[in-house]
């Protein structure tokens, strides 16, 4: 009796394509399109500049649960709610930012935290990728990570709506800076197998986690600068 090979039905996966680099060229496009509406709308439209404590929190809240449903909902992962969904993301929190921006209308300031924010996302796709395991962050200190963020936004919600201490804020702000570092490095551990087998052809969960990263780090060096 011969052995035989199994049948594989469909077009057999393409095993030369690198899905990290359509990962990070999307993540890049993302990056790219905000940047631009960024220009227009610092030259162009006047969001106001009003400093509403919340609309912080309201934009954490609506991107994580539109992040979940990317990840972990059939209905999120299907085209093309997959791509309505990602284009919300984008689109809030080019807004949010935006209209951070214009709280110091400074072209100086804006153009120094955006280099900076790069350079920042940059070094933890790095660190991520190639440093040794030990030193990178882990399912463990994500799960940490993600149940102090439940926290942290519980409190912020019940200090807008009670205290509104400036301190409380920036505390949770700080922390959720702290977090976009460590999602950005454990994303680029998934990215280059180093942690375990993710379908890499879910490229625009993986690239919208990186652009939701890289705004948390925006906001916050806009606020340092």
């Amino acid at each position: 009796m011969t052995r035989s090979n199994p049948e594989v039905y469909g077009i057999p996966p393409d095993m030369s394509i690198n899905y990290g680099v359509r990962i990070y060229a999307l993540a890049t496009l993302f990056a790219l399109i905000a940047l631009a509406q960024w220009l227009v709308i610092g030259f162009f439209v006047d969001l106001g500049k009003d400093a509403t404590g919340l609309r912080y929190g309201i934009w954490v809240v609506g991107t994580f649960f539109g992040i979940s449903m990317l990840a972990w909902t059939n209905f999120g992962r299907k085209f093309p709610i997959n791509i309505i969904i990602s284009a919300i993301i984008i689109e809030s929190s080019t807004m949010y930012i935006g209209k951070e921006q214009q709280m110091t209308k400074s072209l100086l300031v804006n153009s120094y935290a955006s280099i900076i924010v790069v350079a920042l996302v940059t070094l933890c796709i790095f660190w991520g990728a190639y440093f040794p395991m030990p030193l990178v962050p882990g399912d463990l200190v994500l799960s940490l990570l993600v149940a102090g963020a439940n926290i942290m936004i519980i409190v912020f919600f019940i200090n807008g709506f009670s205290v509104q201490s400036s301190s409380v804020y920036t505390m949770v702000r700080n922390f959720f800076a702290l977090f976009a570092v460590v999602l950005i490095m454990y994303t680029a551990t998934i990215i280059h197998n180093r942690q375990f087998d993710v379908p890499k052809n879910e490229y625009l969960f993986l690239s919208t986690l990186l652009f939701f990263g890289y705004m948390l780090l925006h906001e916050r060096m806009l606020a340092l600068s």
